[in-house]
């Protein structure tokens, strides 16, 4: 009977007696086959594995392929006089694979139905129908792989899984004794071939199933790469066993107003141990739009506390990653994509529905007190009082800052009755007075605009107040502001205002130790600008390499002498009622009176003291 393959074989299991070799191990000599010798050496170089399940004692059958150069070759290998479906059931098991990319080889009729009957997605033949044409099927033509990558890497699980069965460990303590260490590379691209392979080849832990299987696809996979809001990692693994190699893929879309996973695929070579939790988890728990089947659902464990990030590609033990803080505009969503997951992120982004800015002076340099007994701030679509208590927190705990101001210079200040300053985005406001324009927090509130010479100062007293409570940070890095043009030509004032705040924000590092202005025209090429605020991924993993590197560098170098931590000597509030109280609210722009919410028209026509009455008559 012809064999008709079903799938793509990735595990061969061979029956011994009659099969691999002439004659029965257990009644007298054998010879073994020279054509199937070689074709398990072949499969090796395709990446195709080879198992055994055999009725035999095993030490003899262990002797006779010793001898032959044949016996590493075999991963879980199953000699025993058990029952062959349940030999098999274990090797697919150990193995990680699905019944579906398996081919049992027997020339017995009983194990051949047995087989078939416990795994109806098995393929499943007699020797004669399929070693003849076995290594012509294109289900079996494998990827290269001379080094017998694939072959050592189940060996490994191999040495796992016995070593798991001889503990009396729990699963659980199995793994933390497992020095599993996982590695990043966001230089996706050198690893394109295997990314794509894994794509379309991974069923089992492929959550999102999204193919490449057609230029089209794959020209759609490549522009998404290059979006500025799109981040990608090829990821490796490693344990105490040795190196898995590349065996996860993500690409997930962040912005201010979504999380979300594109792809998320693993090999299932370390299925069970975690990962794809330890990984979901890192990004923040992403949405996800999983598509069955799969063999484990993501979230499986309480907690996942065994894996370690590795840096670089050299197995040195794993060090944990110093504490991160980030504090500032959405750029910082971007580099965060490519920083330790050991960091706290105070980064611009949506909450309810309206834009959420940290990027303001006003959560850096605000009164502990007014903030915690402020009734007016919890009703503001701005940062709340506990970001406000949490930030100052990690600011004490952090060892490496991260800061991205450029565009706290922009905008007013709302001072509110009860003496808080926050800066609010002004969608976010007239969201916040259309929902309810007789809110108790326009009691009394009013907004002000300074002058660049004022908000400078507050940009060196924001400074000053973090270079002082950062008592353990010894690297604190302000981003500058890009000044080039992209595709489109920048506006003009928005370059000088950019120019402006990179030479005062540079002369304030030059002054403090520790401290390290990151030039954004001199990090980020031309090439990686999307406009004059947002850059490619590329653009992205640039600024974050940059700083991983300057943090290498400095890596010895003697700790930083903090200021000492004296008071400011004006409250912010005072500082902010200097500037020109604002009459009119006229920040949303121009736009015709039929495209603004009645409450909108008010608040940009009405005097502020006119609309304060109107909204609590």
């Amino acid at each position: 009977m012809t064999f008709v393959p079903t799938a793509t074989i990735k595990l061969v299991i061979w029956d011994l007696d009659d099969t691999f070799w002439h004659g029965t191990l257990s009644e007298g000599p054998i010879t073994l086959i020279e054509e199937n010798l070689a074709i398990v050496r072949a499969l090796a170089d395709r990446g195709v594995v080879s198992s055994i399940v055999s009725k035999n004692d095993a030490e003899p059958v262990r002797r006779v392929l010793e001898e032959a150069g044949i016996w590493d070759s075999f991963i879980f290998p199953k000699v025993s006089w058990n029952a062959k479906g349940s030999q098999i059931a274990q090797i697919i098991d150990q193995a990680n694979l699905r019944p579906d990319n398996v081919l049992f080889i027997d020339d017995n009729s009983i194990n051949i139905e047995e087989a078939r009957f416990r795994f109806p997605t098995m393929m499943v033949a007699y020797p004669q129908d399929v070693l003849p044409v076995l290594l012509t099927l294109p289900e079996a033509r494998g990827k290269s792989d001379p080094e017998h990558t694939r072959l050592k890497q189940y060996k490994q699980l191999e040495r796992k899984v016995v070593e798991q069965a001889e503990s009396d460990l729990s699963n659980v303590d199995f793994l933390r004794q497992s020095e599993i260490r996982l590695r990043f590379d966001f230089d996706v691209e050198r690893h394109l071939d295997r990314i794509v392979e894994l794509i379309n080849r991974s069923n089992q832990l492929n959550y999102t199933k999204v193919r490449l299987e057609s230029d089209a696809a794959l020209a759609t996979f490549r522009e998404q790469l290059q979006r500025h809001d799109v981040f990608a990692a090829a990821i490796f693994a490693s344990d105490k066993y040795g190196s898995h190699g590349l065996i996860g893929f993500y690409m997930q879309q962040r912005t201010e107003r979504e999380n979300r996973l594109l792809h998320y695929v693993w090999s299932c070579r370390m299925m069970n141990a975690g990962l794809e939790q330890y990984v979901y988890e890192r990004l923040g728990s992403p949405a996800i739009d999983v598509v069955g089947p799969v063999s484990n659902p993501i979230i499986v464990f309480d907690r996942v506390d065994w894996i370690n990030d590795q840096v670089g590609e050299d197995e040195a033990e794993p060090t944990v990653a110093p504490r991160l803080l980030l504090l500032g505009s959405c750029d910082l969503t971007a580099v965060a994509s490519y920083c330790s997951a050991n960091r706290a992120e105070f980064v611009n982004g949506v909450k309810h529905g309206v834009m959420t800015r940290y990027d303001d002076f006003g959560f850096i340099l605000d009164d502990a007190n007014a903030v915690a007994a402020s009734r007016a701030l919890p009703a503001l679509p701005a940062w709340e009082p506990r970001d406000y208590a949490t930030f100052h927190h990690e600011l004490a705990e952090s060892e490496i800052l991260v800061l991205s101001l450029s565009a706290a210079l922009k905008g007013h200040h709302l001072v509110t009755g009860d003496g808080v300053v926050v800066r609010i985005h002004p969608e976010g406001l007239g969201h916040a007075i259309d929902h309810d324009p007789a809110s108790p927090w326009l009691n009394g509130a009013a907004f002000y605009d300074l002058s660049l010479a004022q908000k400078l100062n507050l940009l060196e007293r924001a400074v000053d107040l973090i270079d002082r409570c950062a008592v353990n940070a010894s690297h604190l890095f302000l981003l500058g502001a890009n000044t080039r043009d992209a595709a489109k030509p920048m506006n003009e004032a928005d370059r000088s205002l950019a120019r402006q705040y990179n030479e005062a924000a540079a002369a304030l590092c030059a002054a403090r130790p520790g401290w390290e202005f990151v030039s954004i025209d001199e990090v980020v090429a031309p090439s990686r600008l999307i406009d004059d605020r947002h850059y490619t991924r590329t653009g992205y993993l640039d600024i974050a390499n940059h700083l991983n590197a300057r943090i290498a560098a400095a890596e010895g170098a003697p700790r930083r002498t903090v200021s000492p931590n004296l008071p400011s000597d004006a409250p912010l509030v005072d500082l902010i009622r200097q500037g020109r109280k604002l009459s009119r609210l006229a920040i949303f722009g121009n736009r015709p009176k039929s495209q603004l919410a009645p409450i909108k028209q008010a608040v940009k026509l009405t005097p502020l003291s006119r609309m304060l009455r109107k909204a609590m008559a």
